[in-house]
């Protein structure tokens, strides 16, 4: 009876699977998205909040929703990429659902900070059983290094540095946002949303790779992918070489 064969495989066995099929073609923003998805993923609370003050919860929380779905439209009309739009829709969607059940304006960010608290224990968890996050989504956007150097000690204690950080940021954003959230500040939990929102994750992901370039610096390239690129160079060099004077050419 054929199955799924992990019998016999460890993380990393299983790890370089999914790598090695989801690497080719592998478009960075696809992961984190483009500015369009960062201002998309910041009208639906900053509209529903502004609302709220002027009228009501359920008008807020069908604005936010409208919002939404407005942005969904222009995308489709416009033909760009939906995968980001529709996870914000569900995002808002079951925020809406929350607060208009609960009768709380706040508890349209539960999610939200559910979500933090999940992430910066998920880092961390990954830190702990030696597979740091960060490490496997370089593995999915840089294919420049063989598995080898990722797996080298140097750049697992770099990858394991770089998602302490990120498990930080993600467990910052549910301190602050918790303590808001328990006060009743709505307004200041939706600000707090947006700020440290995309804004932060970008600040976060410019300085990752240059940390991690940096840690790395002195780890040796494998034989395996140095010989690849002399090979390369080689048939490149071989190309424009001159033809050898054979037998019987007069010389």
């Amino acid at each position: 009876m054929k199955g799924l064969d992990t019998q016999g495989k460890d993380v990393d066995e299983i790890l370089e699977e999914v790598v090695g099929g989801r690497r080719a073609g592998q478009d960075p923003k696809e992961l984190f998205g483009g500015p369009r998805d960062w201002v998309d993923s910041a009208l639906p609370p900053a509209a529903f909040v502004i609302t709220n003050v002027v009228t009501e919860l359920r008008t807020a929380v069908y604005v936010a929703i409208a919002t939404t779905l407005v942005l969904v439209l222009v995308r489709l009309v416009m033909k760009e990429t939906l995968r980001h739009a529709f996870s914000g829709v569900f995002g808002v969607a079951i925020s809406a659902f929350i607060a208009m059940k609960t009768g709380e304006a706040k508890n349209f960010f539960v999610v939200g900070i559910a979500t933090n608290v999940l992430y910066g224990v998920g880092f961390l968890v990954s830190v702990l059983v030696r597979h740091p996050m960060v490490g496997v989504i370089m593995r999915l956007v840089l294919d420049k290094y063989p598995k080898e150097w990722h797996e080298h000690p140097r750049v697992r204690r770099a990858y394991s540095e770089a998602t302490l950080g990120w498990s930080a940021m993600f467990l910052l954003r549910f301190a602050v946002q918790s303590l808001l959230y328990k006060e009743d500040q709505v307004g200041l939990l939706a600000a707090a949303k947006i700020g440290m929102g995309y804004p932060l994750f970008l600040a976060l992901l410019a300085v990752t790779l240059p940390y991690v370039k940096w840690r790395t610096r002195d780890v040796p390239v494998p034989e395996s992918a140095a010989e690849d690129e002399a090979e390369a160079g080689g048939e490149d060099a071989g190309d424009h070489a001159p033809e050898p004077v054979g037998e019987g050419s007069g010389a």
